[in-house]
């Protein structure tokens, strides 16, 4: 059996893709900083990672889904 089959990919998002994707739900002034979302995946709010030379920042692409679902999820429950 493959190791591929047990451990679905799950794509990595650059930061700043992540920072782009955020545009879509907050508003200038209440968007994150880049700080704030290197908080949330210290802290584990976001599934990311550090990687490379540089030590960029990665979030996985199924983090980011949940956390868009969490903030749709609240966003219509206060609305109702």
């Amino acid at each position: 059996m493959s190791n591929l089959s047990l451990f679905p990919s799950d794509r990595l998002i650059k930061l700043r893709d992540v920072e782009r994707r955020l545009e879509e739900i907050f508003d200038r002034e209440s968007r994150p900083s880049r700080s704030t979302l290197i908080g949330w995946i210290e802290d584990g709010t976001l599934d990311g990672v550090q990687i490379g030379r540089g030590l960029n920042y990665f979030v996985r692409e199924s983090s980011l889904d949940r956390f868009f679902d969490r903030y749709y999820s609240n966003a219509f429950s206060r609305a109702a």
